[in-house]
């Protein structure tokens, strides 16, 4: 189905209480909610370093608590909450910054005493109400940029704060169109099953204004020849007879194995959601962000979200784990940034 059900519009108002404790920021309160909102077992995956996490426990032991005793006045400001469907499991989505002041260092990363904006996605799959697992993309490489210890050659777009929707409707708490959905997930589909294409053809479905917004290191771009300058250059890092994605197989075992494909792809109105851990992969060909191609594999966690208005997609959020990248590629941006990671 891919689209939001009913089931789907009980969940949203279930994660939007947390996602206000968020906002509200009682640690106490927000703990709490965390434990009530996901079942015993859940399963936590966040971004590098930090990875891998069992049971809502060590998710606030290893993430809540540290973040909270290393920013001052710390909360979340979300601009996007949705869900839907996806091969017969309900999953929400959220999307906005956690903001503090930088005031204590955080695994090893330095405070810089300012304001930070931790740019952030969050997915949940919920089951019997509870959620089962969550994926948290934190954008570090941009907490990096922040705090100046920026690790790699000069980024290819703009850098700087991602904002939410132009159209200012990105909380989508009731019942959306089935209609509506299943048009923004159809026209999602098939753009991604057109790229990596000679011809470009997933042009057509982007208004020649479009926003993407990349994660840090690939930037953002206006219209569709600025997301080409950035596209076309990424497509070509790929071996084109050795590409893994959710819609084509590599024939290379190991890189199959690896890739997972898309762990939900939904629809909710205008909206679109999808992510993977990790959705693609190849071997380089060509350099990339200063790192010579030496035919390495690797593999791309990625969380993206689109927003449709009528007959085109007119905004793309965008996170790439780009320092899990970067590892694979034999690249360890901590230490290009003088920082003793300790997660």
């Amino acid at each position: 189905m891919g689209i939001a059900t009913d089931t789907t519009a009980e969940n949203k108002k279930r994660y939007k209480a947390l996602v206000d404790c968020y906002r509200n920021y009682d640690i106490d309160v927000l703990k709490s909610a965390l434990q009530e909102f996901h079942a015993p077992d859940a399963r936590f995956d966040v971004s590098q370093p930090i990875n891998g996490l069992d049971g809502a426990g060590n998710f606030i032991s290893r993430v809540v608590e540290p973040m909270t005793a290393s920013f001052a006045h710390l909360h979340r400001r979300g601009d996007i909450l949705f869900g839907g469907e996806f091969n017969g499991e309900e999953w929400v989505v959220s999307h906005g910054h956690y903001v503090g002041e930088f005031v204590r260092d955080w695994m090893g990363i330095p405070a810089s005493g300012d304001i930070v904006w931790l740019h952030y996605f969050e997915y949940h799959r919920i089951e019997n109400g509870r959620a089962t697992r969550t994926l948290l993309f934190l954008d570090m490489l941009d907490l990096l940029r922040q705090v100046g210890r920026w690790p790699i050659d000069e980024p290819m777009g703009y850098e700087g704060f991602v904002p939410g929707p132009s159209s200012g409707d990105g909380i989508v708490l009731g019942r959306s169109d089935d209609a509506a959905s299943a048009k923004s997930l159809k026209m999602v589909d098939d753009m991604l099953q057109r790229l990596y294409t000679k011809d470009e053809a997933w042009r057509p479905f982007w208004h020649e204004n479009m926003v993407w917004y990349g994660p840090s290191g690939y930037g953002s771009y206006v219209g569709v020849d600025g997301f080409a300058r950035f596209q076309l250059p990424y497509e070509s890092i790929f071996d084109p007879e050795r590409i893994r994605t959710t819609y084509r197989r590599s024939g290379d075992p190991v890189l199959d194995d690896r890739v997972k494909g898309h762990f939900a792809r939904f629809a909710d109105g205008n909206y679109v959601a999808s992510g993977g851990w990790p959705s693609h992969g190849s071997f380089m060909v060509n350099d990339w962000l200063g790192v010579a191609a030496e035919g390495q594999m690797f593999t791309v966690r990625v969380a993206d979200i689109w927003r449709r208005e009528d007959g085109l997609l007119v905004e793309n959020w965008v996170y790439v784990d780009v320092v899990d990248m970067l590892l694979q590629l034999g690249v360890d941006p901590w230490q290009k940034a003088g920082i003793d990671i300790s997660p």
